[in-house]
């Protein structure tokens, strides 16, 4: 059951006719804010209590936090219907500016610390977060300048969830506002999203719309160098300041793009990222996108599927057997019919793959060449056949005509063998796999046998 609060007042109580809602629906997104959209008619008691970025607007779900935000914006209808949009707790960060920085030794919980002090600094205790969980141990680079005046929610996700991985988590123990920075959200659910049974709907998209098969990598601009210059990798590549993916081409093209690595400041380190970048960038980009009953919402024994859970998919008219992660949870909480899930994933090494399918598909042109080929001698040599049981015929017909010349029959039958003999070499080769036209030919000389018999007589 679902319950919001306003500022700790009751918002919703489906219980309560008082507090009803027209429609009530929840989004969570890994690494976004999320939001909740409520529309509320116009005789709701707690209209005049909903303040657009000050109030906290939760929503409960059997007890468990669901969700917490502020409103952003309000919308009325002609018939005095008030929608309400809020975002997560996360856009508390889009709050607070990061000053220009250098950093040395930096390690992910130390960034991450010194980003968040300093939006502490800026805001209202109850916009604060205190650093929990940090789970990635280490930093992709290590110095790092952030010499723009972006939020602080941007700048960590670009400066460095973009770059090292891993998930933004908010947590709440008491009053206290964690933000945890994960490797993955860590638990698998123990329910299974099964065609025929709780599958309403799917939806499979393969976008290869990032693909990148030529990467320029840049790095720092070296001390002194020109304005907008910036490291390339010509130096320890031959000259070239590209990297080329030789089996994504062939499939794909060349599709040139870039990526600017900031701390970077050796071209060798360079072209290593630039390596591992472009062997991520060969890959499609693959989301099923599942209308699916959670079946906690029919058994309460059954485990629910969360935001960020390893889930079991089986969908055998689709082909898809497989673990896969929760990156988007939609709750209706109104109609849990029109729940939706999202999985994400990347088809892994797809050019691989289509490389060795591609491959198969040739050797398959190949064999069937080949079989033309085969089948093109095997015409020839029933061609030779059908001339050889012609002029057999015709000589059975002379020596019924010409009983008495021996010696010619004779001469007739020599041709015939020595045209056998020629074609003999041919279709013994191909004895083993034409018995048919062996049968033919064993025929033909039983046939000669028996006429040979006939003029020795």
């Amino acid at each position: 059951m679902y319950k919001i609060y306003c500022d700790g007042k009751l918002l919703y109580d489906p219980r309560a006719p008082e507090l009803t809602i027209i429609s009530g629906k929840v989004s969570l997104e890994v690494n976004k804010s999320g939001s909740l959209v409520l529309s509320l008619p116009a005789t709701h008691p707690s209209l005049p209590d909903i303040k657009k970025l000050t109030s906290v607007i939760e929503a409960y779900d059997d007890g468990l936090l669901l969700y917490s935000g502020r409103p952003l914006l309000t919308e009325h209808d002609l018939y005095g219907t008030v929608t309400v949009t809020c975002e997560g707790e996360l856009g508390y960060l889009l709050d607070s500016i990061q000053r220009p920085k250098e950093y040395h030794n930096l390690t992910p919980r130390s960034y991450l610390q010194d980003k968040l002090n300093q939006h502490n600094s800026q805001v209202e205790p109850a916009k604060h977060f205190a650093l929990g969980t940090v789970e990635k141990q280490s930093m992709n680079y290590d110095a790092r300048e952030d010499n723009q005046y972006t939020n602080t929610l941007d700048t960590i996700m670009n400066k460095l969830v973009d770059s090292n991985g891993g998930y933004l988590v908010v947590r709440h123990e008491g009053d206290i506002r964690y933000l945890d920075y994960l490797e993955s959200y860590g638990r698998t659910s123990l329910q299974t999203i099964r065609f025929g049974e709780n599958i309403l709907d799917l939806t499979e998209h393969i976008s290869a719309e990032d693909i990148i098969t030529v990467l320029i990598p840049l790095g720092k601009a070296p001390e002194g160098a020109k304005e907008g210059a910036k490291l390339t990798i010509a130096s320890v590549n031959g000259g070239r300041d590209y990297l080329e993916d030789a089996e994504a081409i062939p499939l794909y093209g060349r599709i040139v793009g870039t990526n600017e690595w900031p701390d970077v400041t050796v071209p060798a380190n360079l072209k290593t990222k630039g390596q591992e970048h472009l062997r991520n960038m060969r890959n499609l980009a693959l989301t099923i996108e599942l209308t699916a009953v959670d079946l906690h919402l029919v058994d309460v024994d059954i485990d629910r599927i969360r935001l960020g859970d390893m889930v079991r998919v089986v969908s055998s008219p689709h082909g898809i057997e497989r673990y896969m992660m929760v990156t988007k949870r939609e709750y209706d909480l109104l109609d849990p019919a029109n729940d939706r899930i999202v999985l994400g994933d990347t088809i892994q090494s797809l050019t691989e793959k289509q490389a060795a399918l591609q491959k198969a598909i040739e050797k398959q042109k190949d064999a069937a060449q080949g079989v033309e080929e085969l089948k093109a001698s095997v015409s020839t040599i029933s061609q030779e056949v059908d001339s050889t049981k012609q002029a057999v015929t015709t000589i059975d017909g002379k020596v019924q005509v010409l009983e008495g010349s021996a010696s010619d029959v004779q001469s007739k039958l020599i041709d015939i063998q020595d045209k056998l003999a020629t074609n003999g070499q041919t279709i013994n080769a191909l004895q083993a796999k034409y018995t048919q036209q062996q049968q033919a030919i064993d025929g033909i000389l039983s046939r000669l046998e028996a006429l040979e018999g006939g003029g020795a007589s």
